[in-house]
């Protein structure tokens, strides 16, 4: 198949740092995550394409072996690697994404053997070295459980919030299997989900498969550990007299209460309304100055400035 340069993919330089990689991977994940962007038909495939580069750019040792193969991969010469590093030694390949046409993720395992051209031959000696030979023996032994495998489910601040449900497929040689994976209320990113026997296949047992939980961020909220920090934007004359506003949440809209006197950057605290009901709510306040003045706004503010003894220190 035509060679996927990882790089070009997450969009980074080749010098770029694990931090730097780490930190695009997330922006795009959260860009092109299904669930944020259910009109674009091209999401889905480009989630994919996401994850698939930041599984060997992200992990530093498979980035070595990778970059190690020369730079005349960025030429687009043609070549067939096996469809995934780190569960080759099993025999076994394992991909995540978005399967087309669902709005859930997918695994998907198949079976590759030594002898298919270009498979395990010179390109897995090339890549692993003796590592890929011994893990082979050790694949002989009838008492060897499969392997566990790993993998990330990116799910929605509201998803952590209130618990959720995600379906997962899973495909391999035998068919399709479909898994609900239940996201925990007040699961924090970095959360590992545990789903049994349901990683590589082997003659004691199936392994384990390993979700690790990302939360995307959210333009609307932040979190600070168990609190949830929101911008509350208020007219200057509101924030001057204090007024009653409206709050989104992550529970629906309420009702705020804001004092007099309140300036730019003050928070306003709301009990209990944080992650899971844990921590609380803080609205930031903003406050906002008209970019343009009618005539009679325009002679308010002049009358004030003339009549305020308000000196900002």
């Amino acid at each position: 198949m035509e060679y996927k340069d990882y790089y070009k993919v997450l969009g980074v330089d080749r010098g770029a740092t694990q931090e730097e990689i780490k930190k695009r991977y997330r922006k795009l994940a959260r860009d092109c995550h299904p669930d944020m962007c259910k009109n674009d038909p091209q999401a889905e495939k480009r989630f994919k394409e996401i994850n698939e580069a930041y599984e060997v750019l992200g992990d530093p040792e498979k980035r070595r072996r990778y970059d190690a193969l020369g730079s005349s991969w960025q030429d687009g010469q043609s070549f067939r690697p096996p469809p995934n590093f780190e569960d080759i030694f099993q025999g076994e390949f394992f991909r995540t994404g978005s399967k087309p046409g669902s709005r859930g993720f997918t695994f998907e395992f198949g079976t590759g053997s030594a002898g298919d051209a270009g498979g395990f031959s010179d390109f897995f000696e090339s890549l692993f070295g003796d590592l890929g030979v011994g893990r082979r023996r050790d694949r002989k032994s009838q008492s060897v459980r499969g392997r566990d495998l790993e993998s990330e489910i990116t799910v929605t601040l509201a998803d952590v919030h209130k618990g959720a449900t995600k379906e997962i497929v899973i495909s391999g040689p035998n068919g399709e299997k479909r898994l609900n994976v239940r996201i925990p209320q007040g699961a924090r990113d970095g959360t590992k989900i545990r789903l049994a026997r349901q990683g590589s296949s082997g003659p004691g047992g199936p392994g384990d498969l390993y979700l690790t939980i990302r939360v995307a961020p959210d333009d609307r909220f932040r979190l600070e550990g168990d609190d949830i920090v929101v911008d509350l934007p208020l007219p200057p004359w509101d924030a001057a007299l204090g007024t009653t506003a409206e709050l989104e949440t992550l529970d629906g809209r309420i009702k705020l209460k804001v004092p007099s006197g309140v300036s730019s950057g003050q928070r306003l605290r709301v009990r209990g309304r944080g992650l899971a009901g844990r921590g609380d709510l803080y609205a930031q306040v903003r406050v906002v100055v008209p970019q343009t003045l009618s005539p009679e706004e325009k002679r308010l503010f002049s009358e004030l400035r003339r009549v305020s003894s308000f000196r900002p220190s």
